[in-house]
């Protein structure tokens, strides 16, 4: 029995690596998958724009020719309003027949252009009407992705940094002005209207509870932040629990894209 108890120390032992391993490269590989998405929906984005110039020059081309087929009528034979005039105006049958075979070959012309042209807008249509479908099937695959990305994320944190078995539901409310404090140096390069933002987006975010977390999305600490959006910041490598690093991963988030990562105003 000892020597089975001993055995099985052992194989938890190295199971745990293993688990590790797995779940890292799992997360490399959904990170990879979410990266490739993002390129393919720039290229997307990319196409969808070159389309739509396609389309409006198409556009352009028709009415182009259409101008140019009157201007043609005009100069050949001052428009004329009937065919009965065209006779009527003409010096012999001959040239009238002429001017109508004229009139008939530019009328043709124009005929055929605007099908051509035609063509090549219900074709560029059909185009932006597919790469619209693979868009939104892209967009849908990397959100798929991003759910996959902050649960894994999730167990990689939980393992490296478990959070307190018990973490506090509120803190000492002698420590709220600590808790402010924090805020205030973080935000302090950024200005007193990026301070005064920030204590008023800790307290609707978490109350300033730096131990804070939403049981629906997995979001954490003081500014609440996604495992996945956590995972990017220069503060990765700490617990989303620490007020400071928190507080100072938020003002890096808030000098870098603004403050609308956050639900709160």
């Amino acid at each position: 029995m000892r020597r089975l108890a001993a055995l099985l120390v052992v194989l938890a032992a190295t199971a745990q690596p293993v688990f590790a391993d797995d779940l890292n490269t799992r997360t490399q590989d959904v990170k990879q998958q979410l990266a490739a998405a993002s390129e393919q929906l720039t290229q997307l984005d990319l196409q969808m724009t070159a389309l739509q110039q396609s389309l409006t020059d198409t556009r352009s081309r028709i009415e182009r020719e259409r101008v140019q087929v009157r201007l043609l009528a005009r100069a050949l034979y001052a428009q004329p309003d009937s065919l009965v005039g065209l006779i009527l105006g003409s010096a012999s049958i001959a040239e009238a027949l002429t001017r109508i075979g004229d009139l008939t070959s530019a009328g043709d012309r124009a005929a055929a252009t605007k099908r051509a042209l035609d063509q090549d807008l219900t074709r560029l249509s059909q185009e932006r009407d597919q790469l619209k479908a693979d868009v939104d099937r892209t967009q849908t695959l990397k959100k798929q992705l991003e759910l996959q990305f902050d649960k894994l994320i999730t167990q990689v944190a939980a393992q490296r940094s478990p959070a307190p078995a018990q973490p506090p539901l509120t803190i000492d409310p002698g420590s709220v002005g600590a808790i402010q404090q924090i805020i205030l140096d973080a935000f302090a390069p950024l200005g007193a209207a990026a301070q005064t933002w920030a204590l008023r987006v800790a307290k609707c975010e978490s109350n300033y509870n730096p131990y804070a977390v939403n049981s629906s999305s997995g979001a954490s600490g003081l500014f609440q932040f996604l495992p996945s959006t956590w995972a990017f910041t220069p503060q990765h490598a700490q617990s989303v629990f620490d007020p400071t690093a928190n507080a100072t991963a938020a003002a890096w988030l808030y000098n870098r894209d603004g403050p609308s990562q956050w639900q709160c105003r």
